[in-house]
């Protein structure tokens, strides 16, 4: 089947809402792609209770989102944070 983001033929495609994407595109979303890579089984919980309806709604899932649903360093994702400041 073809990938409806990239049309990259591929044999295995992660159905999000209406679409099918492939890992490429799914690794697109900073966040989402580490959990892919990391734990699918968290990723399709999160698929399942976010329940994005298309490739676009996927890709703006925030960072807050999936910490409400997900304890990341829990399951070994560190991510930078975004409060640092540096001090020049």
């Amino acid at each position: 089947m073809n990938c409806d983001s990239c049309k990259r033929e591929d044999s295995w495609l992660e159905i999000i809402g209406s679409h099918f994407i492939c890992k490429k595109c799914v690794q697109k979303h900073p966040i989402m792609g580490r959990v892919y890579n990391t734990h699918i089984d968290t990723f399709h919980f999160l698929l399942r209770k976010l329940k994005p309806k298309d490739y676009e709604e996927f890709l703006k899932i925030t960072r807050k989102q999936i910490e409400d649903l997900v304890n990341l360093r829990k399951i070994g994702i560190k991510l930078p944070t975004t409060n640092v400041v540096r001090l020049e």
